[in-house]
């Protein structure tokens, strides 16, 4: 019974949602996810596990506990631990559901294509959070429209900052979703031919949508995504073809942008309108842009603060006191420019933003083991190019987030050890292959005749 498992993908959209506790990161899938779990118990001892996953669960609770030792041995308050031990157990809960779902598919592929279009169609929900942000931006702000968009999400960017950012924590957030969930299941659904007007609709609209989302985050993560899919994805002889199709494409998205950012056409008038313009226009700019040195900040401690404790770190989710030990060597110009980073101060569950300078801070060299062995997870699996490329993007993500629970960081370490996912190869198939005859099966009948 997959019921759970199909409505926790069509949720994945609403990661901020005003019916689920914690903070930044708050997917309203996670209730579907662990239903899913509780009504399939006897599978979970029912899997098979590799030996790898033992240890790196062994891991994750060995350095979990060496964590509360630390805040309890420098008398740190435990805020931080127990939201890490929080976001670990959900993390945990999403692997091994999605690891139930593989073993009910390995027999069924069509499992995972249903899975994937649920997924693309859950998108347009964001979409139509997106267009009702739209609507109250740029036409009228009515009190009614923000009502009916909290339904879905509870952050106020589109209040606050005129930024659209759909049904997620924050516009920055975008660019997660596209690399690691919508783009993936497009082009898997693609290569299917199960990718209809309708998916086409949700997909168009979307990114024409996000261009108000002013995120200079987004640019950047859409062209790693479309450099990396042409490096894992293309060969020499088709490298051209395809190099031209996304330079046509860039080239139409780049006179979108010039028409919004540049000539204003719709009289944009936000503080990151001009941030984004000017970034645009001025692309020097950017080491100056004080969202962008803020989190800089915020990852340079991080890494910086390894060398403070290399062994065990600060402990899972004691960042707060890496940042406060190393406070005074920010630059007080920046400090001066940017109250947040003062607030910062009486923050105990901050962030650094980065995955690894997370680690890094908080773990020291045993998260650096914990890197390894999840990458050694996914790389062992004899695979083709998609996955290559999807362990690339995936390793790529942690440099802007650093959750514990993001569930798509779970969902790829599975589907990346599935014989779905490890036999898909994208856009550099034999003649034979590309017209519809497996080269495996041809070779069978020849052989046979």
């Amino acid at each position: 019974m997959n019921l759970f498992i199909y409505a926790a993908a069509f949720l994945f959209c609403l990661d901020d949602s005003p019916f689920m506790f914690g903070t930044g990161y708050r997917p309203l899938s996670m209730i579907f996810i662990l239903l899913y779990v509780l009504s399939n118990l006897p599978c979970l001892f029912r899997l098979t596990y590799k030996r790898l996953e033992f240890y790196i669960l062994i891991f994750i609770m060995i350095c979990l506990g060496i964590s509360f030792a630390v805040s309890i041995m420098n008398h740190y308050r435990l805020t931080g631990s127990i939201s890490a031990a929080q976001t670990i157990f959900a993390g945990l809960i999403s692997y091994l559901a999605f690891k139930i779902f593989a073993s009910h598919a390995k027999d069924h592929p069509e499992e995972y294509t249903k899975l994937l279009l649920w997924i693309v169609r859950g998108y347009g929900i964001a979409v139509f959070v997106g267009f009702l942000q739209f609507i109250y931006i740029y036409v009228s702000a009515n009190g009614a429209i923000a009502s009916l968009i909290h339904i879905f999400v509870e952050r106020t960017d589109f209040i606050t900052n005129s930024r659209i950012h759909f049904s997620f924590s924050e516009p920055s957030f975008i660019s997660l979703h596209t690399n690691l969930l919508l783009l993936p299941a497009v082009i898997i659904l693609k290569k299917k031919g199960l990718l209809t007007r309708t998916h086409k609709l949700i997909i168009g609209a979307f990114f024409f949508l996000a261009l108000f989302a002013l995120s200079v985050r987004l640019y950047i993560d859409l062209i790693i995504f479309i450099l990396a899919y042409l490096f894992f994805t293309t060969n020499s002889r088709i490298f051209l073809r395809r190099g031209l199709t996304v330079l046509l494409a860039a080239g139409s998205a780049f006179a979108l942008t010039y028409f919004i950012f540049v000539q204003n056409i719709f009289g944009l008038t936000s503080y990151h309108f001009y941030r984004m313009a000017d970034l645009i226009t001025n692309p020097s700019a950017a080491g100056s842009d004080i969202s962008t040195q803020i989190r800089s900040t915020y990852t340079l401690i991080g890494f910086q603060s390894f060398a403070d404790h290399p062994l065990t770190g600060y402990g899972l989710g004691n960042y707060h006191y890496a940042y406060v030990a190393h406070f005074g060597q920010i630059d007080p110009g920046l400090v001066g420019r940017a109250q947040e980073l003062t607030d910062s101060l009486n923050d105990y569950n901050l962030h650094t933003y980065d995955m690894y300078a997370r680690l890094a801070s908080e773990t020291g060299v045993l998260g650096i083991i914990l890197v390894a062995l999840l990458l050694w997870l996914v790389i062992s699996v004899r695979s083709g190019n998609f996955s290559k490329m999807m362990i690339f993007l995936l390793a790529y993500s942690q440099l802007q987030f650093d959750s514990l629970s993001l569930i798509p960081l779970y969902f790829w370490l599975v589907m990346l050890q599935t014989d779905f996912i490890a036999s898909l190869h994208i856009a550099s198939e034999t003649r034979h292959a590309a017209s519809g005859i497996n080269v495996s099966e041809l070779k069978r009948e020849i052989l046979l005749r």
